[in-house]
């Protein structure tokens, strides 16, 4: 392999992506379902733990707390049944590190939100939706989230 720099994985998550990309939407989600279950293990889930347990799980006093969270915007759609969250700058090492710059990779972040849902209000039913992405030169990273049950 040519070079031993970090960044000089590129290729490798370059051809990942590709292969990703090929697969049916369900297939493609699991994968990224699995990459932000180890993400969220990294600190990020016990946040927003946190943050449920302090509002005493309800959920649109949740996304006013994820407001005041450092490099978060988050906003009460409509209350009881939708909300936003931004992230105001691009945290994943994988992009950060120089390794993957294509905008696939924010399905991780889609992925990640719908399991904080999932965990926090197991109960419960959400469709979490990607309307803007950093790596797609959007200005922040916005998750659109329903309630459906």
């Amino acid at each position: 392999m040519a070079g031993s720099d970090a960044t000089s994985l590129g290729f490798w998550f370059t051809g990942f992506f590709q292969g990703v990309n090929t697969i049916a939407a369900p297939q493609r989600d699991r994968v990224f379902t699995a990459c932000a279950r180890s993400c969220l293990a990294q600190g990020s889930m016990s946040l927003y733990g946190e943050l449920f347990e302090r509002v005493g799980g309800d959920l649109d006093a949740f996304f006013c707390a994820l407001d005041k969270v450092d490099g978060l915007a988050a906003t009460v759609a409509e209350p009881g049944r939708a909300w936003t969250v931004s992230f105001l700058t691009c945290t994943c090492p994988l992009h950060t590190q120089g390794h993957v710059n294509t905008p696939a990779l924010c399905a991780c972040s889609r992925q990640g939100m719908s399991l904080v849902m999932h965990e926090l209000w197991a109960a419960e039913r959400f469709e979490v939706t990607l309307k803007g992405s950093i790596i797609a030169g959007d200005s922040r990273c916005v998750l659109a989230i329903e309630r459906v049950s």
